[in-house]
């Protein structure tokens, strides 16, 4: 069989690439061969997207890096978040296109529709001009003067809006939209218009609502819909699949039947479509195929010095599910196709996936309450080796454009640099090829600097973790700095003018009041956790070190407790991390609750709470865990939320005689938390 290296249309190419993707290799030697230009290996290509968090720009990633890997091509990831976004944690990350220094690279592969969702198409090519006329691809717009790789957006949300009217009777059909602006939110609505025109359906602005592909837009439609315009529906259409399964979900908790009374359908087929209830009828794109065709056509174009600024697209056929109101087996083909593809993760990735995730918490854990800059570095030179995380370095901002590197595995520690540079001695001073992300550290609006880490593209989404865990942990490290510096400071202030500034005396005085005052409330910060309010696992420690002491002097019966709650990574990925921030405040008010006054209560990483109940037997717990389970039921009943509040408990006594230290009793109230959440796996 012939196989066309250079054929332009898009389909022909990817099922060429589906099946002989094994074929690459020795393709590209005659390649090579033919065109006698350099090696794959000698390319470097900048991949610039929004964050590690969200699903479309990680499969757009997982596909351009397979494709990397396959071809030997070095990359480094990026990620500077949606420019200008009104949410501080996302425009933070903008920083982190200062970063972006186009000589280190022979291409900049942009995520662009997420890029520029707040900005609009015109702004972003004017915000990223800087970078000059370096070879670029970019995912999801199309535009006259760029290499543009997309999905075929109109056929696809044409198909669906038409499904709804032939299939199923639905004519009263109301719309969500992306981003005006932004060409794929464009082409999708226009999609929509024209399949109402060509069946009949007169157009009306009342059943559009104008989104923005962020998740809340679902519910505030709806309630657009129903409560301020009073429209009826008998089909909603989502310009992705956030917004259509938050839609989704306002709806059913109204009452209204899906698919019975509307029929529902998306845009994107996010995994997440797949789980929930009803499945969701979508239209199929798959990020992972568009990002490793867009990375081959870039990488070719860099290779012969010849990048037409065209725009290809591939098919984006509809999935149907039971959301619209179609019976299930309908997706067998679309499922059969998805199933070859490298982005599905097999059991045993998910089993090395969990894995990580214990070792996460383990890190987060020792993370949480550390103020001191040497401990934190220490904890990282424990844990970072058990997550696969072979080079990894850390540098804080320092000014005019240089960054100081606090950490890396190489002992380079106090050396400084361009930060354009990225790591002390610059990315070309890594083996190729070579695999690097970059993520910003930040405390709400203050920079503090980046890490680089390489890991495997399953496990990436950790690094947004350590991300999360390291920017809190140096922001109370500098605090604490700071506050002694300025104590230090005042101290000699006093001694040098004591003499000839008696009057000043009193006011220097003050302030050395202010900075006790300071590292006090720094202190009880390092024992206590900032979200919850509970003690952290260095005050559960400390506070529980002083009670075993005196239960050996009083004799008093002590009980430790382990608490887990359930799914908590589910609530942090379809409900988003605010959401599973007020499980865990809630959960910890719970506990408060019906554990007494006297009891040490502490969150000790991620979802992990533990209790050191005083003068408390089994047959006492089992009263208070009782309580504790009804008032989940009444919190459940009444909270008003998406998510169903669960836990998992494992309580041990503590031996009156017993050698063991706290850790070895925490490890025994876990053990038996593990069983119960064993015997629950065997139950479902």
């Amino acid at each position: 069989m012939m196989f066309c290296l250079t054929c332009s249309h898009p389909s022909l190419w990817f099922a060429y690439y589906r099946y002989f993707n094994r074929l690459f290799i020795d393709i590209d030697w005659i390649f090579l061969y033919h065109y006698g230009m350099k090696n794959y290996e000698d390319i470097s290509i900048a991949l610039l997207l929004n964050d590690f968090h969200n699903e479309y720009s990680m499969a757009v990633y997982k596909g351009a890096r397979f494709v990397a890997e396959k071809m030997g091509i070095s990359l480094a990831v990026f990620g500077v978040g949606s420019i200008d976004s009104p949410v501080q944690h996302m425009g933070m990350r903008n920083r982190l296109f200062s970063l972006v220094n186009p000589d280190d690279f022979d291409g900049i592969f942009y995520v662009s529709s997420s890029l520029s969702n707040y900005v609009g198409l015109e702004r972003f090519l004017d915000y990223i001009a800087s970078f000059g006329d370096i070879p670029s691809a970019h995912v999801g717009i199309r535009h006259d003067s760029v290499r543009t790789f997309g999905i075929d957006n109109f056929t696809g949300m044409y198909d669906a809006v038409k499904h709804l009217i032939t299939e199923h009777g639905r004519n009263k059909i109301a719309y969500i939209s992306g981003t005006r602006g932004v060409y794929e939110a464009d082409e999708r609505f226009r999609a929509y218009k024209q399949a109402l025109k060509d069946n009949n359906i007169d157009y009306d602005e009342r059943y559009v609502y104008e989104g923005s592909f962020i998740r809340d837009d679902g519910f505030s439609a709806v309630n657009a819909f129903l409560d301020d315009r009073k429209i009826e529906i008998d089909g909603l259409v989502g310009a992705n699949d956030h917004m259509t399964l938050y839609a989704m979900k306002a709806l059913q908790k109204r009452g209204i039947s899906v698919p019975e009374q509307v029929s529902v359908v998306g845009f994107d087929d996010l995994e997440s479509a797949r789980s929930c209830t009803p499945a969701l009828t979508t239209v199929h794109q798959s990020a992972f195929d568009l990002g490793a065709f867009a990375m081959r056509r870039l990488t070719e174009g860099i290779i012969t010095d010849n990048i037409d600024i065209h725009h290809e697209q591939l098919s984006a056929p509809l999935t149907v599910r039971q959301s619209c109101g179609c019976q299930a087996g309908k997706e067998a083909q679309i499922q059969a196709n998805r199933e070859e593809s490298p982005d599905i993760l097999s059991d045993e990735d998910r089993n090395e996936w969990e894995e990580q995730r214990s070792f996460v918490n383990l890190m987060t854990r020792d993370l949480i309450g550390n103020f001191e800059i040497d401990e934190i570095l220490t904890v990282l030179d424990g844990q970072l080796n058990y997550l696969n995380i072979n080079d990894f370095s850390l540098s804080q901002y320092v000014g005019q454009g240089k960054a100081e590197v606090l950490y890396d595995q190489k002992g380079n520690r106090g050396d400084t640099f361009p930060e354009n540079q990225i790591i002390s001695g610059g990315l070309s001073s890594l083996p190729r090829p070579y695999y690097r992300h970059i993520l910003p550290l930040f405390y709400r609006e203050e920079n503090i600097g980046y890490f680089v880490s390489d890991v495997a593209s399953r496990d990436v989404p950790v690094l947004e973790i350590i991300r999360d865990h390291l920017s809190s942990a140096f922001k109370g490290a500098r605090l604490l700095e700071s506050a002694k510096r300025y104590a230090d400071y005042l101290r000699v202030e006093v001694e040098q003018r004591t003499k000839e500034l008696a009057d000043r005396t009193v006011e220097l005085e003050k302030a050395l009041d202010v900075v006790q005052e300071t590292s006090e409330k720094l202190e009880r910060l390092s024992v206590m956790d900032e979200l919850t309010g509970l003690y952290n696992r260095r005050g559960f420690l400390t506070l529980s070190s002083q009670q075993i002491a005196l239960k050996k002097r009083n004799n008093n019966e002590l009980l430790m407790v382990y608490f887990d709650i359930d799914g908590m990574k589910k609530i942090n990925d379809t409900l988003g991390h605010s959401v599973g921030d007020f499980a865990l405040v809630s959960f910890a008010g719970l506990l408060k609750k019906v554990f007494r006054s006297s009891d040490i209560i502490a969150r000790i990483g991620g979802d992990e709470f533990v209790i050191l109940a005083i003068d408390c037997t089994i047959r006492e717990y089992r009263k208070i865990r009782m309580r504790l389970d009804h008032a989940i039921e009444e919190f459940n009943a009444s909270s008003n939320q998406q998510f169903q509040l669960a836990f998992s408990a494992g309580a041990a006594p503590c031996d009156p005689d017993t050698t063991l230290s706290i850790e070895q009793m925490m490890e025994e109230a876990d053990a038996e938390l593990y069983k119960e959440k064993k015997k629950k796996k065997g139950n479902r």
